[in-house]
């Protein structure tokens, strides 16, 4: 046995280095000779202050028990050891795999809501498993890919070439219940379940088992989420850095793990990780992206104001945040005393692992929390930072929770979606009406709890009206008498039409919140900062760039509201983009954007009307007025021109393109700058895949 000792510097900053070196070097000379052939190897005791946790003797051929041979000086033998004494994951026909690698991204995968439902799962698209954002224990598939004729095309371009990069790999696991994670990530691994019914891709690699039993899976969650497995984890990885760290399927497979022969244990370790899973996933039910969105959170509690809703709700997930942390501790209890670690090791492995569970936790929750505030500048408008009005309460108030604004959003947002007939006002209304979600590993529904659906299970249409939900509620095209369904798909924002955009939006609150209906709409314009509930909807800044970052995710941008708007905003239809139809914009000029030029034109021949009578001031103040008409008329009148020129280059959209292509033709109208960037790479012969550019191309709009 020859032993070495190593000095530890890794975290210390490059200016202190030459420093803290010399000191190491000093207290190692200060203390007894190193340990004799046979003892524990492990850190050098000094009495200088942070010297004697960073000076290790050890013997290097104990590196060896690690595959690798990385140079994990920093922990005893009994740690290093335990990769010859437990099995490796890669046994018993337990296993993880790399999935699928499209070659083309933006051409097969979509966000979950820019296809058509009925195309999902049981059609051309499935859901996809890609990776994504530090989650611990859940995280929702919110992408699909096209997998048409089981995958052919993707197939098909990975053997003749035309597809580079392209792996259907392991297609014999897909659909499969199992567990997954991020390939690559600053924050360390996070294992979650994988439902069945889901690709998983090469940077979402999955682990399976052979009889996918649920129970057993759950059991592996919470040892595949322990401090002690990704120690183990680490260890094999070496000093990569935590930017470069990559958490392959060949080290998944190495890595030792503990036997689940006691039923007691194994049982108490999936508890805990449904707990955990089921925890997570309850955040998810007022997030309209996701499969398991029911209402907004600030409408389960109605009968509160905005803001004391939202305290309500940070309270909420402060406990939530408490309870995982609480689980994430009692799961690595149980995990350190499967691999029979003893406390000083325990110790060691938490201070190397540089977090406690309460920190793995908490970020995984800001993680799913944050997540639209902090995705990139998906909206592609100017918009300006809003801010919460000032307090001018009793000091004794507590102050407002810092994701208020975001609450508001969100609520006026679904409100939106209630009017295009998208969610049912009535689970707002009783939530018992809201059906239960499946397991962890259950086939995920095709329609949120929330959603608003048929007697198909799809979701509901014109010729598709909505379920009875219980005996003694309404039957009829709209769930609720009082708010009617645009079920053309578009509303507009006039305040002289019945489908006005706002009327509606003030539909749903008076609903919700009956005589408070008023107080709640000025409380949300003062949290927005605004003036009027209209100005929230005119200015593309506002409500349309929130719902473009709301709707962007794992680079696709998608939103399905789409906004129409003259040139100085005063007239602008709203298109919700699953219910197009290749009539849609004629019937957007014919039924809308006509009668507001007939109207706005009526006015101004009445203001012109004894004109000639009036004198002074009297007269000046009506040719202002008129001036103004003029050029309102002329403002509404372009609008409709352009609306009818794009509807004349017949390209109606084909949602199977995604959002990005099915917009494009509508550039000119729509104040969003990736439209237009999308309409030129079309004209410049990109997407030839796409349904749209093969239909430019009969019609010799490409360049």
């Amino acid at each position: 046995m020859t032993l070495t000792t190593f000095f530890r510097l890794l975290k210390t900053p490059v200016d202190a280095k030459g420093d803290v070196l010399a000191a190491q070097v000093a207290a190692l000379n200060a203390v007894s000779p190193p340990p004799a052939l046979g003892e524990e190897a492990g850190p050098v005791l000094s009495t200088a202050e942070g010297v004697r946790a960073n000076t290790f003797t050890v013997d290097p051929a104990a590196f060896a028990n690690i595959p690798s041979s990385p140079f994990a000086y920093w922990v005893g033998n009994p740690v290093r050891q335990l990769f010859a004494r437990f099995p490796r994951f890669e046994c018993d026909g337990r296993t993880a795999k790399a999935g699928l690698c499209t070659g083309d991204d933006f051409h097969f995968i979509r966000s979950l809501w820019e296809v058509p439902v009925e195309a999902i799962s049981n059609g051309r698209w499935k859901l996809f498993a890609k990776g994504g954002d530090y989650s611990l224990y859940y995280s929702d598939p919110h992408l699909v890919v096209d997998w048409e004729q089981d995958g052919a095309e993707i197939k098909s371009g990975a053997r003749d070439g035309t597809l580079p990069g392209a792996r259907p790999q392991n297609v014999e696991y897909y659909f499969r219940p199992g567990l997954t994670w991020s390939l690559r990530t600053t924050s360390g691994l996070s294992v979650r379940a994988l439902p069945a019914g889901c690709i998983f891709g090469h940077k979402g690699p999955s682990a399976f088992l052979p009889n996918n039993d649920p129970d057993e899976l759950l059991a592996l969650l919470a040892v595949m989420n322990s401090v002690p497995f990704e120690a183990l984890i680490k260890l094999q990885l070496g000093a990569a850095t935590a930017a470069a760290r990559s958490y392959e399927v060949g080290v998944i497979q190495r890595t030792p793990i503990p036997t689940l022969t006691n039923h007691a244990t194994r049982n108490t370790l999936a508890a805990l990780a449904r707990q955990a899973h089921d925890l997570q996933r309850e955040r998810d039910r007022t997030n309209e992206t996701i499969h398991a969105f029911c209402v907004p959170g600030l409408a389960r509690y109605r009968e509160r104001s905005l803001c004391e809703a939202a305290r309500i709700l940070d309270t909420e997930e402060q406990a939530t945040q408490a309870r995982l942390a609480a689980i994430q501790s009692q799961i690595d209890g149980l995990v350190f005393d499967l691999y029979g670690l003893s406390a000083a090791d325990r110790e060691l492995i938490r201070r190397e692992m540089g977090e406690s569970a309460n920190q793995r936790i908490s970020e995984s929750a800001n993680q799913q929390i944050g997540e639209s505030a902090n995705e990139h500048d998906a909206a592609g408008i100017t918009h300006h930072a809003l801010r919460i009005a000032d307090d001018d309460t009793d000091d004794e108030t507590p102050p407002a929770p810092e994701d208020l604004v975001t609450h508001v959003q969100n609520l006026l947002m679904w409100c939106v979606g209630v009017a295009f007939g998208r969610w049912d006002v009535r689970k707002a209304l009783d939530p018992a009406l809201l059906p239960p979600l499946g397991g962890p590993f259950d086939p995920l529904p095709r329609c949120a709890p929330g959603a608003l659906v048929g007697s198909d299970g799809l979701p509901a249409r014109q010729d598709t009206p909505p379920v009875p939900l219980s005996p003694g509620l309404p039957v009829s095209l709209s769930p609720c008498p009082s708010i009617p369904i645009a079920w053309d798909g578009i509303l507009v924002d006039d305040p002289t039409h019945p489908s006005d955009v706002v009327a509606r939006v003030r539909g749903v609150l008076a609903l919700l919140y009956g005589e408070q209906a008023d107080a709640i709409e000025r409380e949300a314009c003062e949290v927005l900062g605004l003036r009027a509930l209209r100005d929230y909807f005119r200015d593309p800044r506002q409500f349309f760039a929130f719902h473009i970052r709301r709707y962007s995710k794992s680079r696709r941008k998608a939103p399905i509201y789409w906004l129409l708007q003259s040139e100085k905003r005063n007239y602008a239809l709203w298109l919700y983009c699953h219910r197009l139809t290749p009539a849609t914009l004629y019937a957007a000029g014919r039924d809308y954007a006509d009668a507001k030029v007939a109207l706005e034109a009526g006015r101004l021949e009445e203001l012109r009307q004894g004109l000639e009578r009036l004198a002074g001031g009297t007269r000046k103040r009506r040719e202002q007025e008129i001036e103004r008409q003029q050029r309102l008329v002329a403002e509404v009148t372009d609008f409709r021109s352009h609306l009818d020129a794009v509807a004349l280059r017949n390209l109606p959209p084909d949602l199977n393109d995604g959002v990005l292509i099915s917009i494009a033709p509508l550039w000119e109208l729509v104040p969003w700058k990736e439209a237009k960037k999308t309409w030129d790479n079309l004209v410049a012969g990109e997407y030839l895949w796409s349904t749209m550019a093969q239909q430019m191309r009969k019609r010799g709009l490409v360049g």
